[in-house]
């Protein structure tokens, strides 16, 4: 039976909980998650988990945080002065902003609260620090 290799292209339901059980994501019924293994469209252990599964086969992929989003960082939370952003008129708590950086990346961070002179922003990934769950199905491999 052929089975799911770095390279491959496959095709997934999943459903995504935290260790308490709770849902934080899950694939579409009618429009399955389709990825190449083994070259980082997903996280690694994510990768991990998929590798050697046969079509029609199910799984439960446990992943530590280090294999997911990473740690969560406190020097990875900021404040900045308000006048540093310049579409800051309607900006609120739970926007996300993308802030240019000198190496012509971008900086996704979260607006997590706002004073009159600053803003505290937030640029870990809101799954960062916490182990999942994946409960997989692989649909296909192509």
């Amino acid at each position: 039976m052929n089975k799911a290799k770095s390279g491959d292209l496959v095709s997934v339901k999943y459903r995504g909980k935290f260790t308490d059980g709770t849902i934080f994501d899950e694939s579409d019924i009618d429009n399955p998650f389709n990825f190449t293994l083994g070259v980082g469209e997903v996280i690694s252990g994510f990768d991990n988990g998929i590798i050697g599964m046969s079509v029609g086969e199910t799984k439960t992929i446990n992943i530590l945080s280090d294999e997911a989003y990473g740690p969560y960082e406190e020097d990875l939370v900021f404040v900045i002065n308000r006048d540093e952003i310049d579409t800051i008129e309607n900006i609120k708590v739970g926007d996300i902003l993308e802030l240019p950086m000198q190496d012509q990346n971008s900086l996704f961070a979260t607006v997590i609260e706002i004073s009159e002179d600053d803003i505290t922003i937030n640029a870990n990934h809101e799954l960062a620090g916490k182990d999942l769950i994946f409960e997989v199905e692989l649909l296909a491999i192509n």
